[in-house]
């Protein structure tokens, strides 16, 4: 009786370091989308200061802001090692930037066609995102309709046309979202966890016995404990039953009391 009571106080105590732990994944995995987002030392100090436990933000005052700016300035001024001057970095987070789109120019009219203008400035979504797994894409695109456009003709310098219109799409706001997706993990037997954009091992509630794995099961979104062979009397290796779970040494199911 005593040894199984320990036993529990173990699972309970391994179980509560992990539900910390990632806590601490989770914060830390958020802390790194703000300060990726960050426009300037200012706006990175205030996000340190508002995700320090002892909630410090409170007691930071905008000369005292303004001061630990001034010493980050002469730190780095003394740890220059040329004469260049230097000027102060922009986050290249995620954001819509202008790029270069080249007009398409039909080339069954001719070869020595070219448009006016070559090329038309356009936004698009780009910029680092907190991590590789994440990708900056657009969440609101307007179309841009360009006209007018011209095609030229090398050959012959008095004749050009009109061009048709081209409409593209300009993007207005952009996100870092994660790039991996749902059935990924589901084939491993995981679920996706956005915020670290990882596939991690789901949680079975009540929690699964020692000789048994919580993992996600075909045709079902809800986790359950698997054993490594097919369960005697079972069609797989898991309870068809969603209120039983495999026993100690996963050679029969039983029913479970929430």
């Amino acid at each position: 009786m005593m040894k199984m009571y320990l036993f529990q106080v173990v699972v309970l105590i391994l179980l509560s370091n992990s539900i910390n732990a990632d806590e601490n994944k989770h914060k830390q995995a958020e802390l790194r989308a703000r300060l990726s987002q960050a426009k300037s030392i200012q706006e990175v100090l205030v996000i340190l200061k508002s995700s320090d436990s002892r909630g410090s933000l409170s007691l930071i005052s905008p000369d005292s802001l303004k001061k630990e700016q001034e010493t980050i300035r002469a730190t780095a001024q003394m740890l220059k090692t040329d004469m260049h001057s230097s000027i102060e970095p922009r986050n290249g987070g995620c954001e819509p930037r202008v790029l270069c789109e080249e007009v398409p120019v039909d080339r069954t009219i001719g070869n020595n066609v070219i448009s006016y203008p070559q090329c038309l400035e356009i936004h698009r979504c780009g910029g680092c995102c907190q991590d590789a797994q994440f990708s900056c894409i657009p969440i609101q695109q307007d179309p841009v309709t360009f006209s007018p456009l011209l095609l030229i003709s090398l050959d012959d310098t008095n004749q050009y046309e009109v061009n048709r219109p081209l409409t593209l799409m300009n993007h207005t706001k952009c996100e870092c979202k994660c790039s991996k997706k749902e059935d990924e993990c589901q084939q491993e037997g995981k679920i996706l966890d956005s915020i670290l954009c990882q596939c991690i091992q789901p949680r079975c509630s009540p929690e699964c016995l020692i000789s048994s794995t919580c993992s996600i099961v075909p045709g079902s979104s809800t986790p359950r404990c698997t054993c490594r062979r097919r369960i005697q009397g079972q069609p797989s290796n898991f309870c068809s039953n969603p209120n039983q779970r495999p026993n100690h040494m996963c050679t029969r199911c039983e029913t479970f009391y929430g």
